[in-house]
């Protein structure tokens, strides 16, 4: 069985874990419970003991509940979805209300509850104590020896990175803190914390296995650390992580720090060329034909739990499939659910699907306000980067069936899902924008008129944090503003940016950038940060960090009242093909429906953002635990 051992081990933890119900943001009793007796016993031990911090503290976005957060998708605090259901946590947010009080739904803003920052420091809290402790361990072997200190030193630079890029520079928590006054540390700049996290990544390079046997898949590797050192650097280097504790103003790149990442980025692509033949699992960039299971595989027929583009992932499968989809991404009519469960639906945005490039006449791909796209907002889906239909399912667009019958998604005006978010009252047209997500979801996972929930149990989906087409990215964005230009090479790296952007674009059947765009470094940037957009879009809080980080959040969210949809109006009812406005999901009619589209405005969502949201607030209860602990800039 597919890692039986961390399972065992888990249970074996469960039994003599007891979790406190609230700690402060410095407990000084980082325990989970345990004595020291059994925590340091001996290799196993102490491995449940990192194990069990993972479980806990490690976010697993594709897992509703999974996190104390109102149910909150991660991409629907950026501009990637906009929000149906009425009570979700996420509209406080974005409302601005990042400091509003609510104890049953704290949010990604939160400090509390199993979120990534009220889980960060508590994870440091467990690390700190297996790297200053672990001589006490007897007869660990230089390999179990570095096993465990190459994912203490892992996840401690993990949790610390998930800590600085949303609240800027922290103090360096080192320490096994014992409550003498040593936890009252003051604030680093972000260049130096992220320096420290860095080191932490040099030792777990070192000391992690090439790779781990199927009964431990999933733990970190050499080549996770080594990617997660690449976007560490690329993160230092950006616009957001110049400014230093006591403002927040728009930055330019640190191209020293760019070029670091560039020569990390040729590191991890050299090492997947030259991968061990003998892996039971190998590390490649997945073709166009195979898009689609990066995201999703079956079980039970001999597939690996991971797909080969994965480097760094959630090892923990996500349980009830169903309550994810249902409360997430499919909407009313195909749940069969009433209440909260049929609403908490969130809806891709009309501003993502404008990133998507067209094929032109000359069979060159272009943004699609070129004019060399072509592109015509009567035939919006013509000739669309392929991604596009591998992300979204449109209005009109068969999904899955019904009663045997072939179901399609009636979002266009007046049709039956339609009306469904207007007149549901945990909704209230909260957040319709005519398309649903795909990525994630297989056409099986329909229930049906008897709750058949088989179709949910054909396929996994696992939480990936780092893939080989974001190292790529990476390697594009650090390569081109560490030297200015497309085509340039930093010192020791094989390829410049364009090349690498290109291998992402080229493996999905998309043609290389054009060439008066690769010679125009404006518009060169713009396609770079379109082509990381459209690549990692909806996964693990990409687009949220990067527009922060790049900071033209606050250029895109200036009128609150940014998010678009696209609204699809039937213009052939009356027709013989369409005698009448079909009443119900499954009327054969709708394929022959054809439509007018009209973009528009979301109303009432909202994205309110000023300077001061680039970095998160700290809470009272953060001050006060740490009297050096200053406050970020406006809050």
């Amino acid at each position: 069985m597919k890692n039986k051992k961390f399972i065992i081990v888990i249970l074996q933890l469960m039994l003599i874990l007891t979790l406190g119900s609230c700690e402060s943001f410095l407990d000084k009793s980082p325990d989970l419970g345990l004595s020291e007796k059994d925590i340091y016993k001996n290799y196993l031990s102490i491995t449940g003991y990192l194990d069990f911090a993972y479980r806990e503290y490690m976010p697993n976005y594709l897992a509703s509940g999974d996190t104390d957060n109102g149910r909150i998708y991660i991409g629907s605090i950026s501009d990637e979805f906009s929000t149906t259901f009425n009570g979700a946590a996420v509209i406080d947010i974005h409302a601005g209300n990042w400091l509003k009080k609510n104890d049953n739904n704290t949010t990604e803003i939160g400090n509390t509850g199993k979120t990534p920052i009220g889980a960060s420091v508590k994870a440091i809290r467990v690390m700190n104590r297996i790297i200053h402790n672990i001589d006490q361990v007897a007869d660990l072997t230089n390999e179990e020896y570095d096993k465990v200190m190459g994912q203490a030193h892992f996840y401690r630079a993990w949790f610390y990175f998930m800590l600085i890029n949303r609240h800027g520079g922290m103090p360096i928590l080192d320490k096994v803190f014992a409550g003498d006054g040593d936890e009252d540390l003051p604030r680093e700049t972000y260049r130096k914390s992220s320096e420290w996290l860095v080191s932490d990544l040099d030792k777990a390079i070192e000391m992690l296995p090439e790779y781990w046997d199927d009964n431990n898949t999933g733990r970190p590797t050499k080549m996770a650390a080594m990617a997660l050192k690449t976007m560490a650097q690329l993160y230092a280097s950006s616009p957001l992580m110049q400014n230093d504790l006591d403002k927040t103003v728009v930055m330019d790149y640190d191209k020293e720090m760019a070029a670091e990442a560039a020569k990390s980025a040729e590191a991890v692509v050299a090492y997947l060329n030259n991968f061990p033949a003998e892996a039971p699992h190998r590390y490649r960039l997945m073709r166009g034909d195979e898009y689609q299971n990066i995201f999703y595989f079956k079980r039970g027929d001999g597939t690996p739990f991971v797909q080969d583009e994965s480097i760094w992932y959630c090892r923990r499968v996500v349980g009830d499939k169903s309550l994810t989809m249902r409360r997430f991404w499919q909407t009313f009519f195909f749940d069969t659910f009433s209440g909260p469960d049929a609403a908490s639906c969130y809806m891709p945005t009309q501003n993502m699907a404008n990133m998507y490039e067209k094929k032109g006449a000359d069979g060159i791909y272009y943004p699609i306000d070129d004019p060399r796209a072509g592109f015509d907002l009567q035939d919006p889906f013509k000739d669309r980067d392929p991604r596009f239909n591998n992300n979204f399912i449109v209005p009109g667009q068969p999904w899955g069936k019904w009663e045997g019958k072939p179901m399609f998604v009636t979002l266009f005006k007046d049709g039956h899902g339609y009306k469904d978010i207007i007149n549901n009252s945990n909704s209230n047209q909260r957040g319709q924008t005519g398309y649903l997500l795909k990525k994630f979801q297989w056409e099986e996972a329909v229930f049906g008129s008897n709750n058949d929930r088989t179709g949910y149990n054909k396929y996994d989906f696992l939480t990936t944090y780092i893939r080989v087409a974001q190292v790529y990215l990476d390697y594009a964005e650090a390569s081109f503003e560490a030297t200015g230009s497309a085509t340039s090479k930093v010192p020791g790296c094989s390829l410049s940016a364009v090349e690498a952007l290109n291998i992402v674009r080229n493996r999905v059947g998309v043609t290389d950038v054009a060439s008066d765009i690769v010679a125009n470094p404006v518009k060169f940037r713009e396609t770079l940060r379109r082509e990381r957009s459209v690549e990692l879009m909806f996964e693990n809080n990409h687009r949220w960090n990067d527009i922060r980080r790049w900071m033209i959040a606050h250029q895109l969210f200036e009128n609150p009242n940014c998010i678009k949809g696209l609204l699809a109006i039937p213009n052939n009812i009356g027709s013989a093909e369409v005698p009448t406005l079909p009443t119900n999901s499954t009327d054969p009619t709708i394929a022959n429906i054809t439509y007018d589209y009209e973009e528009y405005t979301v109303v009432p969502e909202v994205r309110v953002f000023d300077m001061k949201n680039y970095w998160y607030p700290f809470t009272i209860n953060n001050v006060a635990s740490m009297k050096n602990l200053k406050q970020n800039p406006g809050w």
